[in-house]
């Protein structure tokens, strides 16, 4: 195990921190930017996009404004982290492949490190990942609305129903895209070179766990929005949840599944594409189920440990990720099968 390997691990986990903490030293000033702007353009006449901002900016709550933050910090924070690594220094040659990533082969262990590299059927893993985590999430939203524990926000149309679908697969396969090269990608690929795969998936997969968990799904109450310590006023309240073990048996643990699956697809297919149609999958049918239900306010407290606010959290979220991991790891014995058995010789 080198130094420099477990130094760049350290970087990861150091970049995850600073993003967070940056986003709570300007969520206020950003909060302040965006109120100003549309007080600034209250009761002028501008342009649809500009009074479409405005109207986002004056009535989005100051958890909003925190979540902006978050994704500029961690873009911010993006660069010194990649010129740190610099994952360039004698990489091998990329051959136009857009999946792969260039790593430096002395930091590379023969067993231990692993390169992305392309697939024929790239494609039809995609879709194949994408079937099953959509496929099984959707089955489960209609039993927990068949026994009646969510109920429809308001009656959809056909033409709601399909502009919300075309909407949920848009933003999914984009969030999927963005997240698993980075995730799975990159930092696996770092993680690889400095632990067996034993060890460097779990440990992403906390770390992807802990930054999703981290991010607010629901409006954090704050005292004073303009104080200047509220963005870390809301982050501690966010590191509460980890006291909790009621959360943590909802939310961190299916994360944390759902990381372990999606690791363990990128290494035993040295690919991108069954990783991202798993994680489009679950994205599409989350966004789907929460855009147009929500849980019933009168089901019983007892209930709630079974499904959370959320289809992606509580117990049966937990079965349903060990059944989908279960047919991934069949569906990959199948596929190293496939590869090992010979072709049948054609008689003459």
């Amino acid at each position: 195990m080198r130094i420099a390997a477990l130094a760049d691990v350290l970087k990861v986990l150091l970049y995850v921190i600073a993003s967070f903490l940056l986003a709570a030293l300007i969520s206020p000033t950003l909060f302040d930017l965006g109120k100003g702007f549309a007080n600034l353009t209250s009761g002028k006449t501008t342009a649809d996009q500009m009074a479409w901002l405005a109207s986002k900016a004056e009535g989005a709550s100051f958890t909003a404004y925190f979540k902006k933050a978050l994704f500029i910090s961690a873009l911010i924070c993006l660069i010194p982290l990649f010129c740190s690594l610099d994952l360039r220094r004698h990489a091998r040659p990329r051959k136009g492949n857009p999946w792969t990533i260039g790593l430096p082969p002395q930091s590379t262990p023969p067993r231990m490190g692993q390169a992305l590299r392309n697939s024929q059927w790239g494609i039809f893993q995609s879709l194949t990942g994408f079937c099953l985590s959509a496929g099984c999430s959707l089955a489960l939203a209609w039993l927990v609305f068949a026994l009646d524990w969510f109920q429809w926000q308001a009656p959809p149309s056909a033409n709601t129903l399909w502009a919300t679908t075309w909407s949920a697969l848009k933003s999914a396969l984009l969030l999927a895209i963005i997240i698993e090269t980075i995730f799975r990608g990159a930092l696996l690929g770092i993680f690889l070179r400095a632990f067996r795969p034993s060890i460097a998936i779990p440990l992403l997969s906390l770390t992807f766990a802990s930054a999703y968990f981290l991010i607010p799904s629901h409006i954090v109450p704050i005292n004073d929005p303009q104080a200047a310590r509220a963005g870390f006023e809301i982050l501690g309240q966010l590191y509460q949840k980890f006291l909790s073990r009621e959360i943590l048996i909802q939310s961190f643990i299916p994360l944390f599944i759902v990381g372990l699956i999606l690791g363990m697809t990128r290494y035993r297919t040295s690919a991108l594409w069954l990783p991202i149609g798993l994680h489009t999958g679950w994205i599409f049918s989350h966004q789907l189920f929460t855009r147009l239900t929500e849980r019933r306010s009168d089901l019983p407290e007892h209930f709630r440990l079974y499904i959370g606010p959320e289809l992606k959290d509580g117990l049966l979220s937990i079965s349903l990720l060990l059944l989908i991991g279960l047919i991934v790891i069949l569906y990959l014995q199948f596929l190293q099968f496939s590869k090992k058995t010979p072709a049948p010789e054609r008689e003459e």
